[in-house]
């Protein structure tokens, strides 16, 4: 869960109530918590002494580091004195089984998310000596987002010094913070559903991967309150926040921003948090084609009219006729069809009254609604022509159909036009004004992930 560099943690390792306590280190990378066991006389955790050959489980082994810190490592597995875990805890207490442990807050730090807000919360002033900076803080954001979480978000700054200098670096940040409604708290995979959607919309309005540079948990709101920065830290075996072709520039260029959405911020998280509960299946899609860029084009472009055809389904849920309808209409043609063939008809008509891609993609241009998508996508009935060509080609192989499809750059081009539809109805399906799609649209432009440019 946590962008990490290696460390290592030397200390002693025991199981929850257990007498025994093994000298070992703990070893942490990006993508592993391996726990090395190096006592000279027990190597063992429990009390076969090390006799079992076989793969270990541990659903908790604690440890406490040479600093008297408490780690707390989660579904450990291994082999006698070497133990690989799936999540580590690291503060001052050690923690029950994942199932049973609660949680009040989940706090997180996302890197240049305060691009969201705007670039003018800094202000220069030239004094004799210099010159000064100050910061203003934006206005905390507060949003229950349903009966059981609460997100807010705070905007700070560490501002360096600027005496004798000419050159400095700024430092603004965002903390967020979910907070369970319930007195009991909330367990880790539940939180983590709602950190998920969030660094999910970070990503999407970014068109890049949103990184998770730290998460913190804490156990009730008296220990957040009296230091937000010392909260249990989280780590995680396999970080899903690792982007391997992340831009930064990317993430200066949101698709819209804080003030964009005001004073309906609120209803804008909750829109998204909403379709993110289910519209995974759509996200998951686009995400295939942000972040695994430059491989196999084919499949980014067949992506995202998998996304656009999904999507359809997602917002119109229905048929072309009502179900008895069609089961009628079905049912008169197969009564007048030789008895030898009814089952080979029947069975190709029983998926006719679901739209067609032409048909799910004439209705969602529709929803454009005649606003222009910068100056090189075109939305007309050729556009419409070309996808379905295209995929049927890719989805269907038959040389003869390769001269109608899109390749090379082409290809590109229609996948970034795909792209741009797709960022545009997900806008206006999470209650974006046309005024302000208008506004945001008109000098578009799609950012190019692949490497064939001349096939």
């Amino acid at each position: 869960m946590i962008e990490t560099k290696e460390e290592t943690y030397h200390g002693v390792w025991f199981l929850p109530e257990s007498e025994i306590k093994v000298q070992g280190y703990l070893r942490v990378t990006d993508f592993t918590i391996e726990l090395y066991l190096t006592d000279p006389d027990n190597r063992s955790l429990d009390n076969d002494k090390g006799q079992t050959l076989g793969r270990q489980n541990f659903p908790v082994i604690h440890g406490t580091g040479r600093y008297q810190e408490k780690i707390t490592l989660y579904e450990c597995s291994g082999f006698v004195d070497n133990f690989d875990a799936k999540l580590m805890l690291y503060g001052d207490t050690h923690y029950k089984s994942i199932d049973e442990q609660k949680f009040k807050i989940l706090g997180v730090h996302i890197p240049y998310f305060d691009r969201w807000i705007s670039f003018n919360s800094f202000k220069k002033e030239i004094t004799n000596s210099g010159y000064n900076i100050s910061y203003k803080t934006s206005e905390r954001i507060e949003c229950k987002l349903n009966s059981e979480i609460t997100l807010s978000i705070e905007f700070e700054c560490f501002a360096p010094t600027t005496e004798n200098r000419n050159k400095i670096s700024l430092h603004e940040f965002a903390l967020v913070q979910f907070t369970s409604n319930k007195d009991e708290g909330m367990s880790l995979s539940e939180l983590f559903k709602y950190l998920l959607y969030f660094q999910q919309m970070v990503s999407f309005l970014a068109r890049d991967g949103a990184n998770i540079s730290v998460a913190r948990v804490y156990p009730n709101e008296q220990e957040f309150k009296r230091n937000k920065f010392l909260g249990t830290m989280i780590y995680g075996s396999i970080p899903f926040n690792k982007f391997q072709y992340g831009s930064k520039d990317h993430l200066k260029k949101f698709l819209i921003h804080m003030n964009d959405l005001k004073p309906d911020v609120s209803l804008f998280l909750k829109k998204w948090f909403d379709f993110a509960a289910t519209g995974q299946h759509i996200i998951q899609l686009i995400f295939q084609d942000y972040f695994f860029r430059g491989a196999f084009d084919e499949n980014n472009f067949l992506n995202l009219i998998r996304a656009l055809e999904i999507y359809h389904a997602y917002k119109f849920p229905g048929n072309v006729l009502p179900s008895n309808e069609y089961k009628e209409k079905l049912n008169t043609i197969i009564k007048n069809i030789p008895e030898e063939y009814k089952d080979e008809v029947k069975d190709h008509l029983q998926f006719k009254n679901e739209f067609t891609l032409d048909q799910r993609l004439t209705r969602l241009l529709e929803e454009i609604d005649g606003i222009k998508i910068g100056y090189d996508y075109d939305f007309s009935r050729k556009f419409i022509i070309n996808v379905k060509n295209s995929r049927n080609y890719y989805t269907h192989y038959n040389p003869a159909r390769k001269k109608k499809a899109a390749t090379g750059d082409e290809l590109i081009h229609l996948t970034e036009t795909c792209r741009a539809l797709i960022n545009f109805l997900l806008l206006k399906h999470l209650g974006i004004s046309n005024a302000l799609l208008t506004k945001r649209f008109e000098h578009y432009f799609e950012y190019s992930y692949y490497s064939n440019y001349f096939l």
